[in-house]
Parts: C-alpha cells; sequence; structure tokens
C-alpha cells in the first residue's frame, strides 16, 4: 500500500500536475489523520473494556466479601446464642426459691465459665484493595456511596463489641483471681481445692457471681443485636449490588 501511494505521488510530480498532486497529499494527509483517530478510538474501546472488566471484578469480590461476613457474623450470633441460654439457665437455677449457698457455690466452682469467644472480625481485603489501589472511582457513584457508609458502620460495630469484650475480658481475670474455676490447665485441681471453696465468704461469692454472669448475659445480648443489625444491613447492601448490575 505504501509503495503503491509512492508510485501514484511520482507519476503526479513527473507528469507537472502539481495540483492534483497536492490534492492527492492533502488526501493522503486526512486518511492518515482518519487512521490514527480510529485507533485513538480503538484504544480507548479497549481501555474502557478493561476498566468495565476490572469494575465487575470488584463488585464480584466486594459481594463474595459481603456474603462471607454474613456466614461469619451468623455462626458469632449461634455461638454466643448458645452460650446465652447456658447462662441464663444458670441464672434461673441460682435465682430458684429451693436455691442454697451450696447451689450457688457448685456451679461457680464446676459450671460457670468467665471465658468467652472473642471472635471479631469481618472481610476487608477488597474494600482495602479498591481504597490502596485508587480505583474506588471505578465503581457507579450510588453504590460506591453505599459501601464506603457501610464500611463505616462495619467498623463501628467492630469498635463496639471490642469495646465491651475489653470490659468483659477485665472482669473475669479478676474474678479467675479469686474464684479458682475447675478448668483442666489450672495448676492445681481436685481435693486441693476444696478447703478453698469451703471457706469462700457466701456474699462476696454472690457479689461477684452476679456481677460478671450479669455481664456476660448483658454483653452477650447486645453484641448479638448488633451482629444481627449488620447482618440485615450486609443482606440489603447485597441486593443492591445485584441490582445495579443488571
Amino acid at each position: 500500500m505504501i509503495k503503491l501511494f509512492r508510485k501514484i505521488r511520482q507519476n503526479l510530480l513527473s507528469e507537472n500536475k502539481f495540483s492534483k498532486y497536492l490534492l492527492y497529499a492533502i488526501g493522503e494527509i486526512v486518511l492518515v489523520v482518519i487512521g490514527i483517530l480510529i485507533a485513538l478510538q480503538i484504544s480507548n474501546l479497549n481501555e474502557q473494556s478493561k476498566k468495565e472488566d476490572l469494575r465487575k471484578n470488584y463488585v464480584n469480590s466486594l459481594k463474595k466479601d459481603l456474603e462471607s461476613d454474613i456466614v461469619l457474623l451468623e455462626k458469632q450470633i449461634s455461638q454466643f446464642a448458645s452460650e446465652l441460654k447456658i447462662h441464663k439457665s444458670l441464672s434461673e437455677r441460682m435465682s430458684a426459691s429451693n436455691a442454697n449457698f451450696d447451689t450457688i457455690r457448685k456451679i461457680a466452682r464446676y459450671e460457670f465459665h468467665p471465658f468467652f469467644s472473642p471472635s471479631n472480625n469481618l472481610n476487608f481485603s477488597t474494600y482495602n484493595a479498591l481504597i490502596s489501589t485508587g480505583n474506588l472511582d471505578l465503581l457507579q457513584t450510588d453504590i460506591r456511596e453505599k459501601i464506603q457508609k457501610h464500611n463505616a458502620e462495619q467498623i463501628e460495630t467492630l469498635e463496639t463489641i471490642e469495646l465491651n469484650f475489653k470490659l468483659c475480658a477485665e472482669l473475669g481475670y479478676k474474678y479467675t483471681n479469686n474464684y479458682p474455676i475447675n478448668i483442666e490447665f489450672n495448676a492445681i485441681n481436685g481435693k486441693q481445692m476444696n478447703s478453698v471453696w469451703e471457706e469462700i465468704n457466701e456474699n462476696k461469692l454472690k457479689t461477684n457471681l452476679n456481677g460478671i454472669l450479669t455481664n456476660k448475659i448483658t454483653n452477650y445480648n447486645m453484641t448479638n443485636r448488633v451482629r444481627q443489625r449488620l447482618v440485615d444491613k450486609t443482606k440489603i447492601l447485597i441486593e443492591e449490588i445485584i441490582s445495579s448490575e443488571k
């Protein structure tokens, strides 16, 4: 093709047809410009296609993270609900009309554990990747704003739970220092601890056990409420993401 254009130019010049040569030269320039514009357009389309593919990958990854969060939160809620049921049962037994100090002492020694699972995490990998790469703007404006708001609510929820966990853990630590509960990793167990429990002050044990058990019941109730609220909001956000992609 290039050889053909060159031959045409040479023929026009040899025949002294300058005006035709000029028109031809202009036409050739126009064709080159059009070619460049077409190439740029194709390049832009390819770039847009790459960005769209990247955006879809991020959206799918965000959706998977949110779905994983729901599974994780519902598992934590179920675990706390089971433990809460046990704590309430202990409370009812110790509050029964036929309960005495021996009932409370046996429960404190053999059944009540002040420990709990501190599991308190969510999936931020995709969101953090969007922030660190500056690709958050790839998302549609309304979805981007909803995801940012949801992330803020996730962090607030985790911080609220973490604060309550710390308070509960501090109470548990103090309680186990005063009352040697029956766990396998105690340095001393069995009959050697009988004298300790026989001489424990009744009112002091009741006060301390009531305090930590009440704290755990309250903490578990509050934690499950905020977790369930986050589950509900996460499900709504997933539906909004799905709708935005249709």
